[in-house]
Formats: C-alpha cells, structure tokens, sequence
C-alpha cells in the first residue's frame, strides 16, 4: 500500500509536522524535515528502487544529500533503517540512527540522539514502538525493545527493554513511571525520589 511505502510515510512526516503548527516558508525550509526527506528517498532507492535509467542519478543525488545532511546537520540517519511515517524530529545536530533500527509510526526525537549498536560486545539494534518519545541527549543501544508510548528522559542510556507507556531516565535508564493497572486511575510511580523533574523532561514538547 502507498502508505507503507517511503513515499507515503513521507507525507506521513509533512502532516505530522503540519500538525504542529509548522506551514508555508517555516515547513519547507525545516531543517529537519528535509534530514527526514533524504532519509525517505534513501530508502525507497534501497527497498524499491526504480528503473535503470533513473537508478544511477536519484542514487548519486541522494548520496550528496544525506552527505550534506550528515556534515552541515549532524543528522546520520541511515537509509536502511526501518522507520514508519509521522516521524518528528524537534530539531536538527547530532541525531544517529544505526542501518538496522526499527522506529514504529509517530515516533519523536529530540537533538543528540543515538540509537544503535553497543560497543560493548551486546549485538542487536534496538527497535522501537509507535509515538515514543526521546528526550535530548539519549542513547539507545543494542538489542532492545521499546514499547509503544514509552518515553525516554533526556540524557538516559537505555540498555534493557522498555514496556509499553512507560518512562525511564537514567545512566543505565531505569523506570520510573509505568502504565496504571486495570482500575487505577492513575499512572503508577516507581522510585518516585527520583521522579520530580524527569517526568516534566520526559514530556514530549509541542511545537
């Protein structure tokens, strides 16, 4: 379907960003969204690309794209990563999305954010849920998941699994918000010394 195409999800991102308040000269001339847009045509020229006449110019063109991209905006985000549409991301310098993440739909990322690998010896690529928010300055690596919903505090190393609707914060990333039980009425607080201010981080900001 169009819609899970790279095409598609791109004007998945263009609404998501209209969404938030960004139309006319201010959404074009969004730094971020064309870092999202090289992503997009990188992608498509990997999973599905066109016809021999137009391969080899699109993939030149796209490479000194997402060049410039990586040199004047520190955005790395790389064309075989999977990433669903209505991606956001609130602003442009050092953003590194490794080849084997997975990002689900409605995703948000802060600047200064890394998902990948583990120097450490831990293999895998983490892959994320649908509207996951991630503060600034946070790491995500190796082989975990993050469920949908879930909030990663800014600065935070996330390094084990995160359950859907949760928050963490923390070097290691631990949680400090959970969903509530069947019948509670409110979000559940765990190490809740801890939790003044984080939470306000861990909130995702409107444009």
């Amino acid at each position: 379907m169009p819609g899970n195409m790279p095409r598609g999800r791109f004007s998945e991102d263009v609404a998501r960003y209209r969404g938030k308040g960004y139309a006319g000269h201010r959404l074009w001339l969004e730094p971020a969204l064309w870092a999202i847009g090289s992503h997009r045509l990188g992608n498509w020229l990997h999973i599905d690309p066109p016809a021999f006449p137009l391969r080899l110019p699109l993939k030149a063109f796209s490479f000194v794209l997402r060049k410039f991209c990586e040199v004047f905006m520190e955005m790395a985000i790389d064309p075989q990563a999977t990433i669903g549409g209505g991606l956001y991301i609130g602003h442009i310098g050092g953003v590194h999305i490794n080849p084997g993440a997975v990002l689900g739909r409605n995703c948000d990322l802060a600047h200064r954010v890394t998902i990948g690998a583990s120097a450490m010896g831990r293999g895998g690529i983490p892959v994320l849920g649908d509207e996951v928010y991630i503060g600034t300055g946070a790491a995500l690596v190796g082989k975990i998941r993050i469920g949908s919903g879930a909030k990663i505090a800014a600065n935070s190393l996330v390094i084990s699994n995160v359950p859907a609707g949760a928050t963490v914060m923390g070097v290691p990333a631990r949680i400090i918000m959970q969903p509530a039980k069947a019948g509670a009425g409110q979000a559940s607080v765990v190490a809740a010394a801890d939790a003044p201010a984080a939470i306000e981080t861990a909130e995702v900001p409107h444009a």
